[in-house]
């Protein structure tokens, strides 16, 4: 089963807070939200116990984006703050009820893609270590990045997956599309992508996948932004169907800038698909 929501609170909601906000999405007829904790995460724990308690008296799952303000191969300052971050995103999303969180796990720079990537796993290692420890149970999720600068392609988020127990690959497709500029845009390709997954991280990994969809623009760097559905060259449809074919479940999270419509027009095409 697939679960369609917002990435933060619907636009429509009449009072901001994530509490009216799983309200709203579940009036709306959507059953997921993921938190936005891109600009930092400031919450209490009372607040998170207040949305749990909301999520469970509205069936809404809940999945997490951490703060933007993560490198994981950086200076060593720049790395110590954002694993404390994201230990903090994987407290407090176990707290709200959240299953899974997602992040951009850093930037080249002047280092090599090999040297980029041993950084990052071990920092990631690091940061799965350090929930278990906790017994803090959550998916720690890489996300698939929109541009040629930041590290993150689907090469790389699998090996981190497939190498790291407790992290798993959010994979957002538009990025994908983005960050090879308009390649992979296919039925075929969303196809391919998903046995991929499948073939590196075993069935499990489909059966409980952190999905991204919006519109999106990209220039030769990648992404620039993200646009409606309706007005992009990206072919959502025929990723639905590869999700659909292809038996996959989990959470599908809209980034469009008009999300709860978006998120809607996903869920409805989604379900209306033999």
């Amino acid at each position: 089963m697939l679960r369609f929501g917002t990435s933060g609170i619907p636009r429509s909601s009449a009072r901001p807070g994530t509490v009216h906000g799983i309200r709203r999405a579940r009036e709306l007829g959507l059953d997921h939200l993921e938190m936005a904790w891109v600009n930092g995460v400031r919450m209490s724990d009372a607040t998170a116990d207040g949305i749990a308690a909301a999520a469970r008296e509205h069936d809404l799952t809940l999945t997490a984006h951490a703060p933007y303000y993560v490198n994981l191969c950086g200076e060593p300052d720049v790395v110590e703050r954002s694993r404390a971050r994201l230990e903090e995103a994987g407290r407090l999303g176990v707290r709200c009820g959240a299953q899974s969180f997602c992040f951009h796990a850093g930037f080249y720079g002047k280092l090599d893609h090999g040297e980029a990537n041993r950084r990052i796993q071990r920092e990631l290692a690091r940061i799965a270590s350090a929930l278990r420890k906790r017994r803090h149970a959550i998916d720690v999720r890489a996300e698939l990045t929109g541009k040629a600068s930041q590290v993150g392609s689907l090469e790389e988020v699998l090996a981190w997956s497939a190498a790291v127990p407790g992290v798993l690959p959010c994979v957002d497709f538009s990025h994908r599309y983005a960050r090879d500029v308009g390649l992979h845009n296919h039925y075929a390709d969303f196809a391919t992508t998903l046995v991929a997954i499948e073939t590196r991280l075993g069935r499990g990994a489909l059966d409980r996948l952190h999905v991204h969809i919006s519109g999106i623009q990209f220039g030769p760097k990648g992404e620039r932004r993200h646009e409606p559905l309706r007005e992009t060259k990206f072919r959502w449809k025929e990723l639905l169907r590869a999700l659909k074919d292809l038996r996959v479940s989990g959470w599908v999270v809209c980034e469009s800038p008009c999300m709860e419509d978006d998120a809607l027009l996903l869920q409805k095409t989604y379900r209306r698909l033999k």
